[in-house]
């Protein structure tokens, strides 16, 4: 029997903490969790309303392993794990441990100790805040959560979830009994039961599904009707048909009344995925709906936005279900009802779900934000479906361009550094800069708290900074590569248009982002480059309308740090970047150059959100004197910014993490308290602002008033700034109403601090989004704009 020195507590206890070793501190008095690991379990347990002390407390190995290492007894793989004698010595001697105590639940700390419990795989996050039945100790519940150590190692974010793990621990600890929802799960539906089903549906105010896909096809959808009620319709069985032609086109037009049904709410998780499917395969437009990963980004951005997690949160301890069904897309879907349920299961939970956020999000006060956001989906997916015509020859030239001028740059790095080096190799270059030339390693520091040296864009920024130029060259390499590879190869559909799925969610400060297509044609169209911009062409017969709001977060940034210099220089039309670089140097407005100007624009870019010195002269590639001169002027010219920074510090403290923009979104701020969480906080209220008025009065306002802009179609949104076609049909004064009426819209005010203000827009009119060829109007434009713009139709067009 093996001996057990780090274990504690009575076993009659009801609640058991199973660790995965003993750390140093134990090794070295005995005990368990009595280390760092074990003082942060402490605190978690004292959040969830749990004693530590009058718990059981466990860990699976009994030894102190080596580098506090224990890959050498167990290896835990993604689907498989390999065991050695010591690991099934040591559960086995837990086991038997196990057998003597009473607690009604066990709460396994990390993927190991999860592992000798249940003999789950797959990583600690799949199966964290699931209630499952161990297999080691048959009949006992197991509650697996993240390991308090992971919290110390850089996972800050973990401690949330552990308390939240160990507060159901709490209550699942007052009965032995593994209590689950009973679901009715239809699977094996006749074609009238799938007709008299879906036929229901549309009775009811609100249902939930959710669409599986095989290539182009759809291969299953399931629709639930509520928690405990979920029909699972499949197309496809193996390599056959389900349905005979006839009875598919009779489900397809059912489903397609149903999801189309003004008066059924559609609940779903990630509908533009969904949504932008069944619109292209189908011409199904999906309306009206709820989307719980809208609502998840808008409750919790730090947290994970996919179902796993959501059932994990919302569900009462249902166990991960989604790895019983991914065995149908592995296995040559030999094990259809293993899929068919997990379909079924997808839209179940959602009835679980969507309530809880409703509530949630009315608490935090953020039912407009999640509304805002949630308008955003359908403008979306009718712009990523309908694309963007590019010129694919100029694609396939510029690619060339990229190769010829990589193949020069690595001609130039071969006779600096060698023609043995790979370029590509993180080794081989490490291995160049700091043994070779013997500079100090650049190091970053990973989550796990450890300090690698790199070799990543930063390192070769500082590194080039200092005059070596195998540095620059190899960071252009890297920039050619990527527009290479990025864009100028970006799959271009059959119809020569550039697509994207665009994710409404967005980022965590409500900006929209976009990525390739759900059949992996295009990518993202929110950080194209100019020689990018330039292949893009209108439709025959139309024309683009773009509009962009000018220095849009500097301005929000002047009238939020209430700093009168910026102000002023906004309320008299002075250019801030301008304004920026003339007190930075001490010279007159008119003496600014464009090299004053320019360093006006990036402190006002870099250092409005607190950026270090040493992070602002990598991030523009300056030299460390003109950096540090830069940085100190700009705070001193501008203390307001400062004195903002620390105010908003203090709104943190004051209201328990929570900052709020002026449209009134909450945004609660969960990481580790320091300069990370801060830089964060600075940028939120700025870039959320002007996110939210770009998609209110730019996208929404374009897309839903369709009594101003029928003819006129919604085709790209990128940061501040919203792309419009219009057909050239509408005559010259329409499409310069057009052009202003959103410029009107966009320039309405906002107010902080008692103060209003606008942020102008700049219009852009062109048959190309080439900005060289386009016609710009910026406000301070004076001139007659239906003459200009005929003058130019008629320039262009000839």
């Amino acid at each position: 029997m093996i001996h057990a020195p780090f274990t504690a507590g009575s076993p009659d206890a009801p609640i058991t903490l199973v660790g995965q070793a003993p750390g140093r501190d134990e090794a070295r008095v005995g005990g368990a969790f009595i280390g760092p690991a074990g003082r942060a379990l402490t605190r978690f347990c004292a959040s969830a309303g749990i004693n530590k002390e009058l718990c059981r407390l466990e860990n699976l190995f009994q030894i102190f392993p080596a580098d506090d290492d224990l890959t050498p007894y167990i290896k835990l793989g993604s689907k498989l794990a390999k065991e050695t004698p010591i690991f099934q010595a040591h559960r086995e001697a837990l086991r038997q441990r196990l057998l003597r105590t009473s607690s009604n639940i066990i709460v396994a700390l990390g993927a190991i100790s999860n592992y000798a419990l249940t003999g789950k795989v797959g990583g600690i996050g799949k199966w964290r805040g699931s209630v499952l039945e161990s297999t080691l100790v048959p009949g006992r519940k197991v509650l697996p959560t993240f390991h308090p150590a992971s919290t110390l190692k850089g996972e800050y974010l973990n401690g949330y979830h552990i308390v939240f793990d160990l507060t159901r621990a709490k209550k699942e600890s007052a009965y032995p009994e593994i209590k689950r929802l009973q679901r009715d799960l239809l699977l094996y539906p006749s074609f009238a039961e799938v007709c008299s089903y879906l036929k229901h549906c549309r009775q009811l105010p609100l249902v939930a599904y959710d669409i599986e896909t095989r290539g182009l096809h759809l291969s299953h959808i399931s629709v639930a009707t509520s928690a405990t009620r979920s029909m699972c319709i499949p197309f496809v069985e193996g390599a056959k048909d389900v349905w005979m032609p006839e009875e598919e086109t009779e489900i397809l037009l059912l489903i397609a009344q149903l999801l189309e049904d003004d008066a059924v709410v559609k609940i779903g998780q990630n509908l533009s995925f969904d949504s932008t499917f069944m619109l292209r395969r189908y011409g199904i437009y999906v309306r009206p709906v709820q989307d719980t990963m809208i609502a998840t980004a808008i409750l919790f951005p730090d947290f994970p936005k996919g179902l796993d997690f959501l059932v994990s949160v919302y569900c009462d301890g249902e166990p991960y279900y989604k790895n019983d069904g991914k065995v149908w897309r592995t296995a040559d879907m030999k094990d259809s009802e293993s899929f068919r349920r997990y379909n079924a299961m997808d839209s179940a939970v959602l009835h679980q779900i969507w309530p809880a956020q409703l509530k949630e999000l009315g608490r935090m006060k953020n039912l407009e934000a999640y509304d805002d956001q949630r308008g955003l989906l359908y403008p979306l997916v009718y712009a990523g479906d309908r694309g963007l015509p590019i010129d694919v020859e100029g694609m396939a030239k510029a690619a060339r361009g990229c190769a010829e001028e990589i193949e020069g740059l690595e001609k130039k790095l071969q006779e600096l550094m060698g023609t043995d080096v790979n370029f590509d190799s993180n080794d081989q270059l490490l291995r160049y800069f700091y043994l070779k030339k013997g500079l100090k390693p650049y190091v970053k520091r990973r989550k796990s708290g450890e300090s690698t040296p790199t070799v990543d864009e930063t390192a070769l920024a500082r590194i080039a900074s200092y005059g070596h130029e195998e540095a620059r060259l190899l960071l252009r390499r890297r920039e050619l590569v990527k527009a290479k590879g990025t864009y100028f190869e970006m799959g271009v559909d059959e119809d020569k248009r550039v697509r994207c799925s665009f994710n409404p969610v967005g980022t965590v400060q409500a900006r929209i982002s976009s990525s390739n297509t759900i059949w992996g044609t295009g990518g993202n169209m929110q950080n194209l480059p100019e020689s990018m911009l330039k292949l893009f062409q209108a439709d025959a017969e139309g024309i683009y309308i773009c509009l962009d709001l000018a220095q849009a977060e500097n301005r929000y940034v002047a009238y939020e740090a209430q700093e009168m210099k910026m102000i002023s220089a906004l309320e008299q039309g002075i250019d801030i970047h301008a304004l920026t670089g003339s007190l930075i140097h001490e010279v007159t407005i008119d003496k600014v150059t464009k090299e004053i100007r320019d360093d006006g624009k990036v402190s006002n870019h870099g250092l409005n959100y607190g950026l270090g010195l040493e992070s602002f002269i990598l991030r523009y590639s300056l030299s460390r004197e003109r950096g540090k001169f830069i940085w100190n002027r700009y705070h001193t010219v501008y203390p307001g910014i400062l004195e903002w920074h620390e105010r908003t510090k203090q709104e943190l403290v004051d209201n328990r993490r929570v900052l709020v923009n002026c449209y009134g979104r909450h945004r609660r701020f969960l990481d580790a308290w320091g300069t990370d969480l801060f830089e964060k906080a600075y940028n939120y209220k700025p870039q959320s602002g002007v996110a939210t008025k770009m998609n209110r009065d730019g996208v929404k306002f374009v897309y839903y008033r369709q009594d101003l802009f029928e003819a006129v179609q919604f085709a790209n949104t990128v940061h501040d700034s919203v792309w419009l076609w219009a057909p050239l049909s509408l005559g010259v004064p329409t499409l310069v109403k057009i052009a202003l009426q959103v410029r009107a819209q966009l320039e309405t005010p906002l107010v902080l601090h008692g103060r209003s203000f606008s942020i102008p827009a700049d219009i852009k009119i062109g048959f190309t989004l080439d900005e060289e060829k386009m016609l710009i109007w910026k406000q301070s434009h004076i001139g007659i704009l239906e003459e200009e713009l005929a003058e130019y139709v008629t320039k262009e067009a000839a």
